[in-house]
């Protein structure tokens, strides 16, 4: 069958044999039917498996698992009973060591596909210290007096009376919420330890990922006079490091937590409020470029252009990037190719069980 006529051939509904070879970043297997990539949802590379057509498009297909007809040595059995009806993880079917290794191979396909880099320098994963009960903050979503959390894709609720990624404490005020019988709404429950500015959801990797960062924005003997945090938040990696720099500028959009990081910070520390692309030249311009490191932890949407050209206009020396998405961090790294070299790339198990990746990335300039 051609390419031409797969799509007029096969339909939604059809029953298809598949053999998975690859794990897509969003946690789908792909297999391929005639010249077509097939994803489906809890299957494991090297799986042959059957599966129902959802959904064909003009170069794709969507399918829904059936039966597994060869095992992967890597399945286990999740223990949630919503696993893949609620849209919150991807992975609960595989074995922790192979989700390290699944999101390490997604990692450095984005920066061979997306990045042009032959050979990516990624490292292997730092893995999650509780692989479950460790996030600090769930939303819960009220509909129709049903709780639980959304469907994959969309905004229907599936109930749920657990939540097994939730840490003890969250787990304990997800429960009183559901004995509370809540209005239908939606339910930010946290644990009661306060953190100004954005927290990540992983107490123990957002440990690692401190000591990460600080490692990668201290190494080699270069000047340390100017750090430039960009997406600073209210100054979580900021506050750590302004003792090994002469001055550190912050910046950060939101006005509550520029106004947060200030009332924590020493005298060389400094905070602008604004968009990065707007304000990231006048803060690179406040050193020079030999003495200058710029760390950069922007959204999942990555860098905008500006941000791009204020760097490269005025190029510090290292930067290190902080990224929860290997598309936009290849991307950036490519615009970046010209001027820098990433020399390493460390990914972090932030999100267990679920398909997300975090990473840090070490950039030197040229010479």
């Amino acid at each position: 069958m051609s390419k031409s006529d797969s799509s007029v051939t096969i339909r939604p509904g059809q029953e298809l044999e598949l053999d998975i070879h690859d794990i897509a970043f969003g946690g789908k297997g792909v297999g391929r039917v005639d010249g077509m990539a097939c994803f489906v949802a809890g299957v494991i590379d090297g799986e042959k498996v059957r599966v129902r057509v959802r959904k064909v498009k003009s170069r794709l297909l969507e399918a829904d698992l059936l039966e597994v007809i060869v095992p992967s040595p890597h399945r286990i059995a999740s223990p949630c009973p919503v696993f893949l009806s609620c849209g919150g993880c991807a992975y609960q079917h595989i074995a922790y060591d192979h989700q390290l290794r699944i999101k390490r191979t997604q990692l450095r396909e984005a920066q061979r596909r997306l990045g042009g880099m032959a050979e990516p320098p990624v490292e292997e994963m730092i893995p999650s210290p509780e692989p479950y009960g460790y996030r600090n903050r769930i939303t819960v979503h009220v509909r129709e007096g049903r709780a639980g959390f959304y469907a994959a894709g969309s905004n229907r609720v599936v109930p749920v009376e657990k939540c097994l990624i939730a840490s003890s404490e969250v787990d304990l005020g997800f429960k009183d919420l559901l004995k509370s019988r809540p209005r239908d709404g939606d339910y930010l429950i946290g644990e009661k330890k306060r953190f100004g500015g954005f927290r990540q959801v992983n107490n123990a990797v957002a440990e690692i990922l401190k000591k990460t960062v600080s490692h990668a924005v201290l190494s080699g003997d270069a000047i340390r006079a100017l750090l430039v945090d960009a997406y600073c938040g209210a100054g979580f990696f900021a506050h750590e490091l302004q003792g090994s720099f002469t001055k550190v500028i912050g910046i950060e959009r939101s006005i509550a937590s520029v106004a947060m990081a200030a009332r924590q910070a020493a005298e060389n520390e400094e905070y602008l409020a604004g968009n990065v692309e707007d304000r990231l030249s006048e803060a690179l311009e406040a050193g020079e470029s030999d003495g200058t490191v710029l760390l950069l932890d922007p959204p999942s949407e990555g860098l905008e252009e500006a941000a791009t050209h204020a760097i490269l206009g005025n190029p510090p020396s290292r930067i290190v990037y902080v990224s929860c998405n290997p598309a936009t961090l290849a991307r950036d790294l490519k615009r970046l190719s010209e001027t820098y070299r990433a020399e390493k790339v460390t990914p972090l198990d932030m999100f267990p069980q679920t398909a997300e990746i975090e990473s840090v990335t070490l950039l030197r300039r040229l010479p």
